[in-house]
């Protein structure tokens, strides 16, 4: 073997041992945020359940900030793994049907506290909406603006104003084009500052004094990418600042809509509580009669010691202690009964990425709920896997 070659043969091992440590590490990201998303999950669904049956207008924006909050929460999480996921070019998009109203209420709930104490005027504004539903990363949307948004209360002093404004225009192929404005009042930055805002770790001098990492703004133009988008600045110091974000979209078909869930029979499987209670609750409220159980085992004893045809759908959680949810799915599918292939499967994760979804399927399930779910999610899940037997 020549230097050349040997040369190529180390570059190959020494490429191969990077991949593998990423992958160790990128798995251990991923299983830490599945152990912190779990809680966060409850808190939101909780919120969510909490908002809708309560009457009292203080409460009720209590629970919406709580909510949007513990939204946050959970996209700070999920910038660390994109992050991880990103080095190791395993990161994309998780598109589905999002309306506007979704998005600005995200953003919204988390930025106008930060707003209100600071006494900043802050608007946001919709101008030529031609669809309200788009398809699109809601969570990824969010996290872009709240950073923008954090980042012009920060440095806009009291009594200045921020507005988020949205303008909508016809795209090629059907699609939706939007642009979004985000502007203040604030210091503003140098020219010099300008030409290095989206390296990780860098912050203008004035900017000392001001809580941060320095990695908001890199955060936030990776994620605009990850979409095909592109986002520019315009600042002068001491006159503010504005960022723009422009992002096509498709407009989602209306196959799950108001599917009503009315006289199913549903097992849930999962093994937190009030993961549960709520799915149960929402499921309940939609129609369904539900039997819940606490892991794999469990969920494979009540399908195979039922009569056949008992169940129509299981919503299985996909880490469960006993036996997970795939190797749960795997059983199910095999084991002989007249219902074993019909009933339908949809499993239920915080981590929805393409292999996610890839590894359902494998395992035999028919489709992939992201957690936290809502009573839409669940019928749209549950809808998209049942299209024979729902009438929407």
């Amino acid at each position: 073997m020549n230097n050349s070659e040997t040369e190529l043969e180390a570059l190959r091992r020494e490429n191969k041992e990077l991949r593998e440590k990423m992958n160790t590490e990128l798995s251990f990201i991923s299983q830490l945020s599945h152990e912190v998303r779990t809680p966060v999950n409850s808190i939101i669904s909780l919120a969510e359940l909490a908002s809708d049956e309560c009457t009292e207008e203080k409460a009720l924006d209590y629970f919406g900030r709580i909510h949007g909050s513990a939204e946050h929460l959970l996209g700070m999480l999920s910038d660390i793994l994109d992050m991880a996921r990103s080095k190791s070019g395993r990161n994309e998009p998780d598109l589905a049907p999002c309306t506007l109203e979704s998005l600005s209420y995200s953003i919204c709930s988390v930025v106008t506290p930060m707003m209100e104490k600071k006494h900043i005027d802050f608007h946001f504004e919709l101008h030529d909406v031609i669809a309200d539903t788009l398809m699109m990363d809601r969570l990824k949307m969010s996290r872009i603006f709240i950073n923008l948004l954090s980042n012009a209360a920060k440095f806009t002093p009291e009594g200045g104003r921020v507005s988020l404004v949205l303008a909508q225009l016809p795209a090629y192929g059907g699609r939706i084009a939007c642009r979004f404005t985000v502007k203040d009042t604030g210091c503003g930055m140098s020219e010099e500052f300008l030409e290095k805002i989206f390296t990780p770790f860098e912050r203008e001098d004035s900017a000392d004094n001001v809580p941060g990492t320095g990695l908001g703004l890199a955060i936030t133009k990776n994620l605009v990418e990850l979409m095909d988008g592109r986002i520019e600045v315009r600042s002068e110091k001491g006159k503010g600042t504005e960022f723009f974000v422009e992002t096509e979209h498709d407009i989602p078909g209306q196959e799950g809509g108001n599917a009503s869930l009315e006289g199913l029979r549903i097992l849930v499987a999962d093994d937190h509580a009030i993961n549960r209670i709520l799915a149960s609750k929402l499921l309940k409220k939609a129609g369904a009669e539900v039997t819940s159980v606490s892991n794999g085992s469990e969920c494979l004893k009540a399908f195979t010691e039922s009569p056949e045809g008992t169940f129509d759908a299981i919503i299985m959680d996909v880490k469960m202690p006993v036996m997970d949810g795939h190797e749960t799915a795997r059983r199910i599918r095999a084991s002989g009964r007249a219902d074993s292939a019909s009933v339908k499967i949809v499993a239920a994760s915080a981590n929805t990425y393409p292999e996610d979804k890839k590894a359902a399927l494998a395992a035999g399930m028919n489709g992939l709920i992201p957690k936290p779910f809502s009573a839409q999610l669940l019928r749209d899940g549950i809808a998209a896997a049942m299209k024979d037997k729902i009438e929407a």
